[in-house]
């Protein structure tokens, strides 16, 4: 009878066995890919951190040791380099005073224009029920999936007839409402509970003043990470300034600028000074506010 009985606990103690020896594989497996990932991401940042540390090291030698060699430390730190490209690194009769300001009024008022007008779009579509409203998500969709390249004929025609090419006006094209931002406020919006609206209404607001005092707050985290990813973006952007400002060349468009017009008689140190010099905002930027740029975009409301 004992017998039987140690046997049935072994019997019954064999799944708990299983379970755990389960569950150690489970975790070896997990910390393995871990650490798989691990060195994955380390050997991408470091690339990137030599990358830059090359960059900055070539922005200190002078002309005479960059033709010599291009790689090793400057024999001579040539710190002044930085200096001298504000005033040397010049495109079309700019020099980088002037395209780090026009820098900041087109990634600021780009990226702010952007943000507000895909809110007021966003929540409009996905809170009011009017005919075709279900096709301005799909044209959100299919506006962000035409090629840039394609869109620039006809992009450099509208803006030349309604006369805002080469002109600070041309912030207004920012206003699309589409895009990457209506996606993603429009998701928000659609989540976020009506009852809020509902509450306003009762204490007589209008469904303008509910927007702007009640809905509109509770989406200012949404936009102020989406107007960071915004702002990152028109810095670094060369293709349209280079095509439509081209009286107002930014930090990104005039550097390509210079380096297209000095091929044969560049001096890459101050080159690669401004390029250092170019980068610093957008790093300072990302230092700061990191947490707010990788969290996710959600926003708690009414639950239950």
């Amino acid at each position: 009878m004992e017998n039987i009985n140690t046997a049935a606990t072994q019997t019954s103690a064999l799944p708990e066995v299983q379970k755990e020896n389960n569950g150690k594989k489970k975790s070896v497996s997990f910390l393995v890919a871990k650490i798989i990932v691990f060195v994955l991401f380390a050997l991408y940042a470091f690339t990137l951190f030599y990358a830059m540390l090359y960059a900055i090291s070539l922005a200190l030698k002078t002309q005479l040791e960059y033709d010599d060699s291009m790689v090793g430390l400057p024999k001579s730190w040539k710190f002044d380099n930085f200096l001298k490209a504000f005033t040397a690194v010049q495109a079309n009769g700019k020099n980088m005073v002037v395209m780090f300001i026009n820098s900041v009024w087109y990634a600021l008022g780009g990226a702010a224009l952007g943000a507000l007008t895909s809110a007021v779009v966003a929540y409009i579509v996905s809170k009011y029920k009017f005919p075709g409203r279900k096709i301005f998500y799909g044209m959100a969709l299919v506006c962000m999936m035409i090629p840039i390249v394609g869109a620039f004929p006809s992009q450099y025609r509208v803006y030349r007839t309604l006369g805002i090419l080469d002109t600070p006006l041309l912030l207004v094209t920012k206003m699309a409402g589409f895009g990457f931002n209506f996606i993603v406020l429009f998701s928000f919006f659609k989540t976020l509970s009506w009852t809020y609206a509902e509450a306003g209404f009762i204490d007589g607001a209008s469904h303008l003043r509910v927007f702007i005092k009640i809905m509109l707050p509770m989406a200012l985290p949404v936009m102020g990470s989406l107007f960071l990813v915004s702002t990152v973006q028109l810095w670094n952007e060369y293709m349209e300034p280079n095509l439509f400002l081209q009286s107002f060349p930014t930090l990104a468009s005039g550097l390509y600028i210079f380096q297209s017009q000095m091929v044969r008689n560049m001096n890459y140190p101050l080159l690669f000074a401004g390029l250092i010099v170019s980068v610093l905002p957008v790093i300072v930027l990302f230092i700061l506010f990191q947490k707010v740029m990788m969290e996710s975009m959600s926003v708690g409301g009414i639950k239950g």
